[in-house]
């Protein structure tokens, strides 16, 4: 099954990197729990306790588009997502191509707040960047910086 991968670059299934229940502990040990609300840090301890697996890729599903999404009011006040927990929650195995209850895709959202690196790893990450959302929008029509544009036109293609 092919998948999207980073800007031209497409990768299998796979053909992704493979990563050890230590890596994960490793990654999480590296995030302060006390930084975080109580659905991360319930979501660190089950990590490193070793919770079941698909258990574990649901949640980091759940808590990627939380942590994509603020609230406006945060995003006003300067908080912005933690990148390294958004990097575990992709290697642990959540969906990047996941809507949340509003029809919006992490993708979508990164692109229109502007961060170019979280876009990054979501398209390592198999970002489908081919999507719409409920408003029948590509996440590039979203974007808001030309940088953003650039990694999310397809290849071939301009915007």
């Amino acid at each position: 099954m092919m998948e999207n991968g980073w800007n031209s670059v497409q990768i299998h299934a796979e053909e992704r990197p493979q990563v050890t229940t230590e890596d994960l502990q490793i990654m999480a040990e590296a995030l302060d729990p006390d930084e975080f609300d109580e659905p991360v840090q319930e979501f660190l301890k089950e990590l490193e306790h070793g919770g079941d697996p698909e258990d574990l890729r649901r949640a980091a599903t759940l808590l990627l588009q939380d942590e994509i999404d603020f609230s406006p009011e945060l995003r006003t006040a300067g908080v912005e997502p933690d990148e390294q927990l958004i990097e575990l929650l992709l290697a642990v195995g959540a969906d990047p191509n996941a809507r949340n209850p509003y029809g919006e895709l992490p993708l979508h959202l990164a692109a229109s707040y502007g961060y170019t690196s979280i876009v990054e790893m979501l398209l390592t990450a198999g970002a489908d960047r081919s999507l719409r959302n409920a408003r029948g929008k590509l996440a590039v029509e979203l974007a808001t910086l030309p940088q953003l544009v650039q990694l999310l036109t397809p290849p071939g293609q301009t915007h």
